[in-house]
C-alpha cells in the first residue's frame, strides 16, 4: 500500500496526468520472447497496439537495484495467476544499461516470467515515458494504463503483487456470465 499512498501524493503534486503534447509520436520495440510492441502517442497516455484491452504495468527497474530486484518475485507470482494473466501484463523496462544479451542472462538467473526490455536499445521510449511522467530517474518507477491506454497512476516505489490484483480488478473488473 506504500506505492498507492506514494502515488496519490504524486497524483496530487502532479495532478496525475501526463505532461500534455501535441507531437504523435510512434515507437516500437521488441521484449525477450521477441514481441514487438507498437506503441502510439495519446494525449491521455499510450496506445500499445498488441495490449489493447488489457492493464498494463509499464515498470522501469533496474538489475542493479535492490528495491527492484524484491519486485521480481510478486511479480512472478501475478503473471503466473491465470486469474489475472489474461487482463493485465507487466512490460519491465531495465535503465540501467544491460544490452539484449546481457538481459537474456539476468532473466534466466531471476527467473523471470514477465516480459523484459532492454532500455538501452529503445531510450527514446524510456526518455519519452520521462518527459510525459516528468520521471525523475529514481526506481523502481511504475506507470499503469487502463485497458484504453489512459495512464491512471504513476510513480515510485516497490508495488506488491496485492496492489497489482487490485489494481487489475479496478480497472479490469471480471464480468459475471449470466
Amino acid at each position: 500500500m506504500k506505492f498507492l499512498k506514494l502515488i496519490l501524493i504524486v497524483g496530487l503534486l502532479t495532478t496525475l496526468g501526463f505532461t500534455k503534447t501535441k507531437e504523435n509520436l510512434t515507437f516500437e520495440f521488441k521484449d525477450n520472447k521477441n514481441t514487438t510492441y507498437h506503441v502510439k502517442s495519446t494525449e491521455a497516455g499510450m496506445d500499445i497496439k498488441e495490449l489493447r484491452g488489457q492493464v498494463v504495468f509499464l515498470a522501469l527497474f533496474g538489475h542493479r537495484c535492490p528495491p527492484c530486484m524484491m519486485e521480481i518475485s510478486g511479480f512472478r507470482e501475478f503473471t503466473n495467476d491465470a486469474k489475472y494473466n489474461k487482463r493485465a501484463k507487466i512490460l519491465a523496462l531495465e535503465v540501467q544499461g544491460l544490452n539484449s544479451d546481457n538481459i537474456k542472462d539476468f532473466i534466466s538467473s531471476s527467473n523471470i516470467n514477465y516480459s523484459v526490455v532492454a532500455g538501452s536499445s529503445y531510450l527514446d521510449f524510456i526518455n519519452y515515458i520521462g518527459y510525459r511522467t516528468k520521471w525523475n530517474n529514481l526506481i523502481p518507477f511504475m506507470v499503469v494504463l487502463d485497458t484504453t491506454g489512459k495512464v491512471v497512476e504513476f510513480g515510485n516505489g516497490i508495488v506488491s503483487q496485492d496492489e497489482l490484483r487490485d489494481l487489475t480488478d479496478k480497472l479490469s473488473p471480471i464480468k459475471e456470465k449470466k
